[in-house]
């Protein structure tokens, strides 16, 4: 391990305590990290990003839920807040703006140029955030039930098609559902339609 991994490991380790300071879910915090993750090095061929996209993408999934701690209305917003108000993280301020705006879209509306903080970045990062919010959507809805039902995930990418292919021990009818239904942003980015699979293994 050289010394720029063990600084990005330093620094989600900081993401991670604060995260779960205020999470009300931990294990699902985690999960949706290791989704989002799965899915982030499945769908390289696509996104063509780089080690710094996959760190925002990792805190934003450890992140994206702690407006819950402020109460359940619009906790994306809140999560976002949170985020920017708290300059304890070791982020730098383009970092935590992209951050921020990751765990705001990974529900709800998608990011927009009515937004002030969407629309102050550049056109990269603006595509930046799209791609990896449209991949946070995806690996939320793949713990629906917070029940940590994915083992791993498989991706195929073909002309038209994004296959997903999750594993489980066990059914998963409403991470299947709420997967397909979140990947409407991925959809829009990447100009494919996206199938998940549930497998279910013994």
């Amino acid at each position: 391990m050289n010394g720029s991994d063990r600084d990005v490991l330093k620094r989600i380790a900081v993401i991670r305590s604060y995260g779960h300071s205020l999470s009300v879910d931990r294990e699902h915090d985690e999960q949706v990290k290791k989704n989002a993750l799965l899915l982030f090095d499945g769908l390289r061929p696509l996104h063509a990003l780089g080690e710094d996209a996959r760190f925002l993408l990792a805190a934003a999934a450890l992140l994206h839920d702690i407006g819950w701690s402020q109460g359940p209305e619009a906790h994306h917003k809140s999560s976002q807040r949170l985020i920017m108000e708290d300059h304890s993280l070791p982020l730098d301020e383009r970092e935590r703006t992209i951050i921020g705006l990751l765990a705001r879209y990974h529900r709800k509306a998608f990011p927009s140029m009515k937004h002030r903080g969407f629309a102050d970045q550049n056109d990269e990062d603006r595509s930046r955030i799209g791609m990896l919010a449209s991949i946070l959507r995806i690996a939320d809805g793949l713990d629906r039930t917070h029940r940590s039902l994915v083992k791993d995930i498989r991706v195929t990418i073909t002309g038209d098609r994004v296959t997903i292919s999750c594993s489980s021990d066990q059914g998963g009818d409403a991470e299947w559902y709420y997967g397909t239904r979140k990947a409407d942003l991925f959809t829009r980015i990447f100009g494919r339609e996206v199938a998940i699979e549930w497998i279910v293994e013994d």
